[in-house]
C-alpha cells in the first residue's frame, strides 16, 4: 500500500437539490418525468433514499453532496454514452429520516411511483439494511456510497452493492495501528452508540485490542440520544490509556464535548468515521485538535484516477468549488457509487428506462465490474462474508493537527506524519 495506495491490499484478503416535498419527503433535482419502463424520457433516473432530517443528517448530507456532484459533473460532460446517444442524469430524493422504517417506505413509494431505473443508497447501516430488502423484492439495482456494517453483506443481498469497505476491517486495522503507538496502550475504553454500524464500529475497535494483548476496561453500548456525561465519568474512573467510541458524528460530538466539561483525557481519542468533517470541527469548536479517526480516501493520497474526475485532487477541488468544503470518504465514495453506475450502464447498452429484465443485467454487469475511479478501483465480492462490498480500499488512521487539518499517521504510509501521543500532554 504505502506510499501510492492504489489498492494493493488485495481484496480476498481484506477480505443540492430540490426542496422536500411529501410525507416521505420525495423530491426530485430535474423535475418528475413519468415512471419504469412505461415512464417515457430521456434521462437515467436514480432514487436517492438518504437521511435529510433527524440525527444523520450530517451524515445524509454528505452523500447527497456526493450523489450531487456526481451528478452535475456527468450531465456538465455529456451524460452517460449509450449505443451513440447520451443522456442526462436525474436524481430523486426521499428523506428517511434516520429511521429504518420510514427509509424502507421511502424506497417502495421511490420504486412504485418514481419508477426509477436503479437507487443510490442510504447514509447509515440501520436505514440501508431496511432499504436493501425492499430492492430485492423489486429486484432493483441499489448501491450504497456510505453504509458500513458488515451485516449487510453478510445477508447476501443480490441487489445491494457498496463503495465502502465494511467497518470491521477499517476500524480494527485503523485501531490496531493506532495500539502500536509509543508509548503503547495498555488498556482501552470502548463506547459506542447501539446500532448496526456503531456497533460493529466498536466491535472491531475491542477485537483489535483483544488482538494485541490490551486489556479492555469496558465495551459500553448505548442508546442515540444517551447522555454522554454518564459514559465519560464511568469512563474517566477507569483512567484508560486510550478511549474508543463507535458512532456517527453527533456521538462523537457529544461524547468529547462530555469529555471536555469532565476534564477526561486519556493519550487519546479515536473516533472512526467523520473526524475530518466540517460537522465534527465545527461542532467541537478549538477542541477537536488530537482526535484520532480512519479513511479510506483523502485528497491528498493518489489513487488510480479514471472516469469523470482525473485524480483525488481533482475530486476535491470540485467539491470544494460546489459546496465551499473539503470532501470525506463518504462524499468521495458516494460520488464513486454514480461512477460505478455509469460504467455499468455503458456496457449495458440500454437506453432509458430500463425494464425489468435490463435491470437485472445491470445486476449482473455490477458483480463483474472493474472501475478505475478517483476514489480507486472499485470492484465487489462475488462471495463470502463480504458479498458485493468492494474490500479494495485500504484504511488510512488519520489525526486532526495543526489547523484542524488530516494527517496520515503511523504506519500507513511512507509520507505519513508523526502522530501527536499522548495527545494531553
Amino acid at each position: 500500500m504505502r506510499d501510492n495506495i492504489k489498492n494493493t491490499v488485495n481484496r480476498r484478503q481484506f477480505t443540492k437539490a430540490a426542496g422536500l416535498t411529501g410525507a416521505l419527503g420525495v423530491a426530485s433535482v430535474a423535475g418528475c418525468i413519468g415512471g419504469g419502463s412505461d415512464r417515457g424520457g430521456d434521462k437515467f433516473k436514480f432514487g436517492v433514499v438518504t437521511s435529510l432530517s433527524g440525527d444523520l443528517r450530517f451524515g445524509g448530507e454528505v452523500t447527497r453532496r456526493g450523489y450531487d456532484l456526481w451528478k452535475k459533473t456527468i450531465n456538465e460532460n455529456g451524460g452517460i454514452e449509450v449505443d451513440g446517444s447520451s443522456y442526462e442524469v436525474e436524481l430523486t430524493y426521499a428523506d428517511a429520516k434516520s429511521d429504518p422504517s420510514t427509509g424502507a417506505d421511502a424506497a417502495s413509494q421511490m420504486i412504485t411511483s418514481e419508477k426509477v431505473d436503479a437507487v443510490l443508497g442510504p447514509y447509515s447501516s440501520n436505514v440501508t439494511l431496511a432499504v436493501a430488502p425492499i430492492m430485492e423484492k423489486n429486484r432493483t439495482p441499489h448501491i450504497s456510497g456510505s453504509a458500513e456494517s458488515p451485516r449487510i453483506w453478510e445477508e447476501q443481498y443480490k441487489h445491494t452493492f457498496g463503495t465502502v469497505p465494511t467497518v470491521t476491517l477499517i476500524a480494527q486495522q485503523a485501531a490496531e495501528e493506532l495500539l502500536a503507538l509509543d508509548p503503547s496502550a495498555e488498556s482501552v475504553y470502548v463506547s459506542g452508540v447501539n446500532g448496526p454500524f456503531s456497533k460493529a464500529t466498536a466491535s472491531a475497535m475491542r477485537d483489535a485490542a483483544e488482538n494485541k494483548g490490551v486489556e479492555v476496561l469496558a465495551y459500553d453500548l448505548n442508546p442515540a440520544d444517551t447522555d454522554w456525561t454518564s459514559v465519560v465519568s464511568s469512563a474517566k474512573s477507569e483512567d484508560p490509556d486510550l478511549h474508543f467510541h463507535g458512532g456517527h458524528i453527533g456521538s462523537h460530538v457529544s461524547l468529547l464535548k462530555a469529555a471536555d466539561q469532565l476534564n477526561y483525557d486519556p493519550n487519546g481519542f479515536f473516533c472512526h468515521y467523520g473526524v475530518n468533517t466540517s460537522d465534527f470541527k465545527e461542532g467541537l469548536g478549538g477542541s477537536a485538535s488530537g482526535t484520532f479517526g480512519a479513511t479510506v480516501w483523502l485528497p491528498s493520497i493518489e489513487r488510480t484516477g479514471g472516469k469523470l474526475f482525473g485524480s483525488a485532487a481533482d475530486y476535491a477541488k470540485a467539491a470544494r468549488d460546489e459546496f465551499d468544503q473539503s470532501p470525506d470518504y463518504t462524499q468521495a465514495a458516494s460520488s464513486a457509487a454514480g461512477i460505478v453506475y455509469q460504467q455499468a450502464l455503458e456496457e449495458l447498452g440500454a437506453a432509458p428506462p430500463l425494464s425489468d429484465s435490463e435491470q437485472s443485467k445491470l445486476v449482473s454487469i455490477l458483480e463483474d465490474i472493474e472501475v478505475q475511479t478517483f476514489y480507486g478501483d472499485v470492484t465487489f465480492e462475488t462471495e463470502g462474508q463480504f458479498y458485493h462490498n468492494n474490500t479494495t480500499t485500504t484504511p488510512l488512521p488519520v489525526q486532526l493537527q495543526g489547523d484542524d487539518n488530516e494527517a496520515v499517521v503511523v504506519g500507513s504510509s511512507s509520507s505519513a506524519s508523526e502522530a501527536d501521543y499522548p495527545v494531553s500532554e
